[in-house]
């Protein structure tokens, strides 16, 4: 053990014989280990703490680089308490971090646009208000994130059209919790994560959709979609449809992008033609 220097009171000494003194002390820790050798040694900074100076040691990083390897996750539910617990779980997890929660879609969106994460966990709840544009929305703004969809009970039909939306993954709130953590590291991979027990319920959806194939597009729109299309078809531009339905114009945007696909159109123009032709189709 290197023996500390005394230097008696009143006694002056350069800024260079104090350096030597304090690296005599330290045994010449550069300021990586010496910053990793204060966390080894730091009791309030518990288990993980410490370990995270091992690591830091070992790997030559600086304790604020160490999230690189591990995968972002953003969770939203509106359900305070298993939102707790579905983060208290995850942070848990090596290779996961929790990087932001909200409860509702505008939080989130803010959140998912500010952070980027690779994964965002909501619940369906969410995800299908306003006809699953929070879906659309992180598509557009947020284009590298993956989303998965937890519920409490499966409706295929909010399945298929979360699909459609943009959803990755989809689970049940009851599963096992082991279960979360295969859909993130499969969504993460960039393929599709959707529960064994859901799969039946979906494939008859998609065969009933496909014995109603013959149904006119311009019906399967939803009510809102509808109304916005009426009101291009009355020339209305797109902020004057948002003042006039309280929405935002970017919100507008993407349901006009999803009235032209389901139409089979390009602008704005051929789907005010369109709604004009087949008004006799629409449905009351």
């Amino acid at each position: 053990m290197a023996m500390r220097r005394w230097f008696p009171p009143g006694n002056k000494f350069d800024d260079g014989e104090r350096q030597k003194a304090q690296n005599e002390r330290f045994g010449h820790f550069d300021s990586t280990r010496r910053l990793s050798w204060w966390l080894e040694n730091e009791n309030k900074g518990g288990d993980s703490m410490r370990l995270r100076a091992k690591n830091s040691l070992q790997t030559g990083r600086t304790p604020s680089n160490l999230h690189s390897d591990q995968i972002s996750v953003l969770l939203c539910d509106d359900h305070p308490l298993f939102l707790l617990g579905l983060k208290t779980f995850l942070e848990r997890q090596n290779g996961i971090r929790i990087v932001g929660e909200a409860t509702d879609a505008d939080t989130l969106l803010r959140l998912a646009t500010r952070l980027q994460p690779q994964i965002v966990i909501m619940d369906m709840s969410t995800a299908k208000k306003n006809e699953f544009s929070i879906l659309h929305q992180l598509a557009e703004f947020c284009p590298e994130t993956k989303v998965i969809i937890i519920t409490g009970y499966c409706d295929p039909v909010d399945l298929l059209r979360s699909i459609r939306a943009g959803a990755q993954g989809y689970l049940f709130k009851s599963s096992d919790p082991i279960l979360i953590l295969k859909a993130i590291e499969t969504v993460r991979d960039g393929k599709p994560w959707i529960q064994r027990e859901i799969t039946p319920q979906l494939f008859d959806v998609i065969t009933d959709l496909s014995k109603a194939a013959t149904v006119p597009p311009i019906q399967t729109l939803s009510l809102r979609e509808r109304e916005i299309l009426r009101l291009v078809a009355e020339g209305l531009s797109n902020k004057e449809i948002a003042n006039q339905l309280h929405l935002s114009v970017q919100t507008v945007k993407v349901y006009l992008t999803r009235i032209f696909h389901k139409l089979g159109v390009r602008n704005r123009v051929e789907a005010a033609q369109y709604a004009i032709v087949h008004m006799n189709e629409w449905a009351d």
